[in-house]
């Protein structure tokens, strides 16, 4: 299947069969899936979800698309906006990559969060200046 990509500013409520619908303004890219069932796909461009490519004639996505949630359970990878199936995994599998993956989300924002707790404190926090200071202190306040 080869999808046709639309850069949108805002998503429609009727959504089209072989259409990625792609919102930088909201960092999304929707579609339906593939594979005939219906459902509705979202991919979030976020630094923990899908980064999309785009060449200037096609689009791509990475990581590859696993719909575990819908009953279909298809995945794909959607390159230069053609569809490459992926083998279907088991829930098990599906367990496991979805432990990591939350695993890996949390480990990142809360190091994002560190990141900029540190940089509030660095910002906001004022040493306080004595007029007795010594000339030894002065040097490194």
């Amino acid at each position: 299947m080869k999808f046709q990509h639309k850069f949108v500013d805002f998503i429609p409520d009727l959504i089209e069969d072989g259409v990625l619908y792609i919102s930088l303004e909201y960092g999304a890219v929707l579609h339906n899936c593939p594979c005939g069932c219906g459902n509705e796909v979202n991919t979030p461009l976020t630094p923990t979800g899908w980064r999309m490519i785009y060449n200037g004639e096609a689009v791509s996505l990475k990581p590859s698309v696993g719909n575990w949630s819908f009953d279909c359970k298809s995945h794909y990878w959607i390159t230069n906006n053609e569809v490459e199936w992926s083998l279907k995994w088991s829930d098990e599998t599906i367990h496991e990559v979805r432990v990591v993956e939350d695993s890996e989300r949390e480990e990142y924002y809360r190091n994002k969060d560190s990141e900029n707790l540190d940089d509030d404190l660095s910002d906001s926090i004022e040493l306080p200046r004595s007029k007795t200071l010594s000339w030894f202190q002065k040097l490194f306040f």
